[in-house]
């Protein structure tokens, strides 16, 4: 979704009365504003179809996190949240952050790997309040809201739509994405925790005080603590599986998974490469033969990790 910056700008301007001096887009609507007058703001500007009760209980997230003294972005006032033109815009205080050529260097410096595990457990064990953080969570909010199994099931309408307007020549791939599709575990049955729809490096600001802060907490709620967890594993095994053995001891450090979790992770691990591949096939940038192919590496991946997992479990 395209966001107009001038159109931003102004909108802020009314809104709040501060003065904008240069934007730069971010993310997809994602925007950062340099200010003026006070501090940069970074505005996320979210389409139509996510409710503003949705969005405000993202500010109301980040208000209790705060609380906590959790290292995630703040929000910007004590009315973060406005409409521009039908859509919900939350203002956040931008995070301060190290050149991007310093950036490896200093989330090393910061403890790593094993410190962003941790930081992802500690997540994990706080007591969660009535209100939004025990929202249903979990889900990719690029595509849905809610938990996780709210995400497969909106995978499965996006994978028909892109059956739909498939070639002839593609058809015959579908059946084995479908069928990846239902063996996938949405994690329902297992231990719950609020957690981070999207709990990795690239959602990690290094901070020159040498800390890490997670942005983009769009999706959070209460949902299967190892859901989160699955993903984090599979963005770092998929660089080098040592970085995913990393980033659990760290994990370990501050929690312990079930026997249970330890059993089901392999199929969840599955879940999220398979969505973004249907994400792709449904905006025409992969083939539906692609996916399958992929299919097949990323189980050996995930089950590589749930072997190295269960061993550092066992050791």
């Amino acid at each position: 979704m395209d966001v107009d910056v001038e159109e931003l700008r102004a909108h802020l301007a009314a809104q709040y009365g501060i003065r904008v001096e240069a934007m730069l887009t971010l993310d997809e609507s994602v925007v950062l504003m340099r200010r003026t007058d006070g501090p940069n703001w970074v505005a996320r500007v979210f389409p139509p179809s996510r409710p503003l009760s949705a969005v405000s209980a993202d500010a109301e997230i980040l208000a209790w996190l705060a609380d906590q003294d959790y290292p995630a972005e703040r929000c910007a006032t004590d009315d973060p949240v406005s409409v521009m033109d039908g859509r919900a815009v939350l203002v956040t205080e931008a995070v301060r952050s190290v050149p991007l050529s310093e950036r490896r260097a200093a989330i090393k410096d910061a403890g790593g790997l094993r410190r962003f595990g941790e930081l992802l457990a500690i997540l994990a064990k706080l007591p969660t309040p009535e209100g939004a953080p025990s929202r249903p969570g979990g889900a990719w909010h690029h595509m849905t809201d809610g938990a996780p199994a709210h995400e497969l099931a909106a995978a499965r309408t996006w994978l028909e739509e892109a059956e739909e307007r498939a070639p002839a020549r593609e058809l015959g791939a579908y059946g084995s994405i479908y069928a990846e599709l239902e063996a996938l575990d949405d994690g329902i049955g297992l231990p719950q925790a609020f957690i981070h729809s999207d709990f990795v490096l690239a959602n990690a600001v290094a901070t020159p005080e040498h800390g890490i802060v997670l942005v983009d907490w769009a999706g959070s709620g209460r949902g299967p603590r190892v859901w989160a967890l699955a993903f984090l594993l599979w963005a770092e095994a998929s660089k080098d599986p040592r970085r995913a053995a990393l980033a659990f001891a760290g994990y370990r450090s501050q929690l312990e998974l079930e026997p249970e979790e330890v059993r089901r992770l392999g199929t969840i691990i599955r879940a999220r490469p398979l969505i973004f591949d249907i994400w792709r096939l449904r905006n025409g940038s992969k083939s539906a033969r692609d996916v399958a192919a992929d299919i097949l590496d990323t189980q050996a991946l995930a089950a590589e990790i749930a072997r190295r997992v269960a061993e550092q479990v066992r050791g």
